[in-house]
């Protein structure tokens, strides 16, 4: 139980909306004015940038029972599709320093989504390839869960790629097939698990999911672990409070994104 009662102490979401990288001092704040650590069972971070948790937010997220990230690295940081977000490499090197501060592996899920092909001037970006390199490589630094997406084209997404010289390279199906396999079983062979977030013809997942929280949690508490409301269809998160907004525009300039309405 949290507390005296199940889901008495929340779950928050930091967040789906944005990159808090960029928002660390209003975020923050926001964290201990709304949501001191006695309400807090879990801090879920989302981030492409391990600084978020490692320099910016680590004072105050030190101070919450639990924190659990999930640190996006698609394989495609510094080139064009995500111009300023660092090198793939360079996010890989912090695993260690990330895992030590969450002090369990099993509160580090890394992130390859979303799969992508873009094609610009004739020359192709994707990450279809580096992805499988990803997951190995935080494999063999104790990551055991992994989560991929294949890119959603939302029309603001194809306006900005349209208006930029990009294009979207389509998969069949039978090729989304292929690629899904060939990340399963990087991931499987090193004793991982390749969760689908949303992708049809896998099974439901959860990114927060509640019962793992729980089962985390250093003093057993337990969590909300009912549906979150609002969520597409194939998302099987459990309930959360997401504090982000939209209007929190990221600055990181990647191609993809359908949290930025910028063209």
């Amino acid at each position: 139980m949290c507390g005296t009662t199940q889901g008495s102490r929340v779950v928050l979401s930091l967040s789906r909306r944005t990159e808090p990288y960029f928002y660390a001092e209003r975020l923050a704040a926001l964290l201990l004015a709304r949501y001191p650590p006695e309400r807090v069972h879990t801090v879920v971070v989302w981030t492409k940038f391990p600084e978020t948790v490692l320099l910016k937010l680590r004072t105050v997220l030190s101070m919450y029972s639990q924190v659990y990230v999930h640190l996006t690295v698609t394989g495609l940081g510094g080139t064009l599709v995500e111009p300023r977000v660092a090198r793939p490499e360079a996010v890989l090197a912090q695993i260690p320093p990330l895992v030590e501060f969450l002090g369990d592996p099993r509160r580090l899920r890394v992130r390859t989504d979303p799969l992508v092909m873009l094609r610009r001037n004739g020359k192709v970006f994707s990450n279809l390839e580096t992805a499988v390199q990803v997951i190995r490589a935080a494999a063999a630094m104790g990551v055991t869960a992994f989560s991929a997406s294949f890119v959603e084209l939302y029309p603001k997404v194809q306006r900005r790629l349209l208006c930029r010289g990009w294009e979207a390279v389509p998969l069949t199906p039978e090729e989304r097939e292929r690629v899904w396999e060939k990340l399963s079983a990087a991931a499987a062979a090193t004793g991982a698990v390749l969760y689908g977030c949303c992708v049809p013809g896998t099974p439901v997942s959860r990114c927060i999911d509640g019962e793992l929280l729980s089962a985390l949690h250093p003093a057993g508490e337990r969590c909300r672990v009912d549906k979150a409301k609002g969520q597409r269809a194939l998302c099987g998160c459990t309930h959360s409070i997401d504090i982000g907004w939209y209007n929190m525009t990221c600055p990181s300039g990647c191609l993809y994104c359908y949290a930025n309405s910028a063209v």
